[in-house]
């Protein structure tokens, strides 16, 4: 299938979005000044993004009590409601691992079958071939419908492409800095994998003022200002821009994002407003793009003061 070029549909927003849960079992983001959101706020978050028609939540074994709370809520929602589809993450390993991992997620989940289950790292994923036959009789079993891997350079999505092997997901970093799968990603749909990307918001580095950087930021001062200039010319909230970069570019099928509050929820969900003057300031934010890999890659960054 080819990439999807119509024009953005602000009424499909929801249905591009998956709601990321790390925030719910770790402190994360270099912005998060908050913590983990209590129950009361997960409970908000989870019934606003049901009600709004996102349908896929992002989770991961590592990500905490992420997964248990998130079973505790889904035990809970009323019959009828309209269902989740879950995607989970677990570290490749010997075969025998992965299975009880795989097994005892979908207990804390209390599902008796996911969407999706990933691979954190790629390198993982090659060295445990056995660890992804456990993830094909999975989906043989029907109790997963899309098997991947996590991605985090470009070549790793080439050698997928050139090597298919049953890789029906990924996700994988891309925002207006971290444009580096850019040209791969319509490549990736058209082979039939399911393309999820995370960071639109570079961990709210994006959303800074420039001058709150951090020292080893400071060189992306002209970039995020001029990101900045954008938004207000077009008279679009940053955060909206941001978001529909991600969500609506060519190849991809969903983004994925994590919220605080409800509230912050709300507001991502009404960038669908802003949905066809953003895609007409595409080539404008393509021309952003960061070659630095130090400053995209969270993992490179220095630790948090």
């Amino acid at each position: 299938m080819l990439a999807d070029m119509t024009p953005p549909d602000a009424r499909n927003l929801a249905g591009r979005l998956a709601l990321g849960t790390v925030q719910f079992g770790l402190d994360y983001g270099i912005n998060n000044v908050a913590g983990r959101p209590d129950d009361t706020t997960v409970a908000e978050i989870l019934s606003t993004a049901q009600a709004a028609g996102i349908s896929l939540l992002d989770t991961a074994a590592a990500y905490g009590d992420s997964e248990t709370r998130l079973g505790d809520w889904l035990s809970r929602t009323a019959a009828g409601a309209r269902p989740f589809e879950l995607v989970t993450k677990l570290a490749a390993g010997p075969a025998g691992e992965v299975r009880q991992a795989l097994q005892e997620s979908l207990a804390r989940l209390r599902q008796a079958s996911i969407y999706g289950v990933l691979f954190h790292q790629f390198a993982g994923f090659r060295e445990h071939p056995a660890a992804w036959e456990v993830l094909r009789e999975a989906q043989a079993a029907g109790t997963v419908q899309r098997i991947g891997v996590s991605l985090y350079h470009p070549e790793e999505a080439e050698w997928l492409l050139a090597h298919p092997m049953g890789v029906g997901l990924v996700q994988l970093p891309f925002n207006v800095l971290d444009q580096r799968f850019g040209p791969l990603l319509p490549a990736l749909q058209q082979a039939g994998v399911e393309v999820h990307v995370r960071s639109a918001f570079l961990q709210g580095l994006l959303l800074r003022y420039p001058a709150t950087l951090p020292p080893f930021f400071a060189p992306l001062a002209p970039k995020i200002s001029a990101l900045d200039a954008l938004a207000k010319c077009a008279e679009i909230p940053l955060t909206s821009l941001l978001l529909l970069f991600a969500a609506y570019a060519p190849g991809v099928s969903r983004a994925v994002i994590g919220v605080d509050t409800a509230a912050n929820l709300r507001e991502n969900l009404a960038a669908g407003a802003y949905a066809g003057q953003a895609e007409r300031l595409r080539p404008e934010l393509q021309a952003l793009a960061e070659a630095t890999t130090d400053f995209i890659l969270p993992y490179a960054w220095p630790p948090r003061s």
